[in-house]
């Protein structure tokens, strides 16, 4: 049985102008120890599902049908308090900015601490020398001495040390890892990748990673499920996304990665805008920005979801 089983989440927000349509019939599952790809442009819903999982979508949002079920526990059915336990505590969650994420006015100790002391309720010497090790562990030089110290001392890429440092202080079994290296260079973010891998092969962390980035896919992920406009329109193993793509909107968005070994005199984009998800109009999203469209296409209905071979599903008319 999956740890982390999603099926039918429909997250929407309420504006006077109209029903945002945020997350539209998402399922997926996770297994321990497996790490699925989230990816899809911005403004995909990417987040929002993150989010939605954790029930901390922002008002005037609200998550109106589906279940999350983790370890046979569905989330959505809990109380508040029930919730408590389990977030941050089982599940956990690095967000995309480091610098927001953090407190200015608090210690990174204190920080770090902070869910050890809610969910472990240690204190006092026991507690420091349980930050320190959190710290050493994710790679902070010196972190005797820098416990002590507070954001704005810290780089980007320290920073988004300390984020995870807070995010696995209580040994979490689910990790959501929200577009982790957007803010980090190059170099820097190759490094917080592998250091991620390490805490997830040594701890069998199940892990939902969002990102735009296939070249991340291929590094981080086992799985991988297409996001465009609040639906997952394909769903595979990364080889067979990568071996395969079958929707026109993962072929856009592969072909768009550059390629190191190939000299080109204009890198290759997605024609248009991804459509506003305040009332979306019904059938294919993608059908005014899609090369490969047909007739066929203009049905008002959304394409149902086509199972292939090798857990390889589909939303598109084409292979209906």
């Amino acid at each position: 049985m999956a740890l982390l089983e999603v099926r039918g989440l429909t997250t929407c927000f309420f504006l006077r102008r109209g029903i945002v349509q945020a997350v539209n019939d998402v399922s997926f599952s996770v297994n321990t120890g497996e790490t699925l790809g989230l990816v899809g442009e911005s403004g995909s819903g990417k987040s929002i599902t993150s989010l939605s999982i954790l029930r901390l979508v922002p008002a005037p949002g609200r998550i109106l049908s589906g279940t999350v079920t983790f370890d046979g526990v569905d989330l959505l059915a809990l109380s508040e308090k029930e919730m408590r336990k389990y977030r941050g505590c089982q599940l956990s969650m690095i967000l995309q900015d480091p610098l927001s994420s953090l407190n200015p006015v608090f210690s990174i100790g204190d920080q770090v601490g902070e869910g050890i002391v809610i969910h472990d309720n240690l204190k006092g010497n026991q507690l420091r020398q349980r930050v320190v090790k959190l710290l050493r562990w994710v790679g902070i030089p010196a972190a005797e001495a820098r416990v002590d110290d507070y954001p704005h001392q810290f780089s980007g890429g320290m920073r988004q040390r300390v984020v995870g440092a807070v995010c696995l202080a209580c040994r979490p079994r689910f990790l959501i890892a929200d577009e982790p290296t957007t803010s980090l260079d190059v170099t820097i973010q190759m490094q917080y990748l592998n250091l991620l891998k390490d805490i997830q092969k040594r701890e069998q962390l199940a892990m939902l990673f969002v990102t735009h980035d296939f070249g991340i896919v291929a590094k981080m992920c086992d799985h991988v499920a297409v996001m465009y406009a609040g639906r997952i329109v394909e769903r595979a193993e990364v080889r067979a996304i990568f071996d395969r793509p079958l929707h026109p909107y993962t072929k856009a968005l592969m072909s768009s990665v550059p390629k190191v070994e190939e000299r080109v005199e204009r890198l290759v984009g997605i024609e248009g805008q991804p459509p506003t998800l305040l009332n979306l109009p019904p059938g294919c999203s993608f059908l005014p920005r899609c090369p490969e469209k047909t007739a066929k296409c203009s049905s008002e209905e959304f394409p149902p979801e086509i199972e292939l071979a090798g857990n390889h599903s589909v939303r598109c008319w084409h292979y209906v």
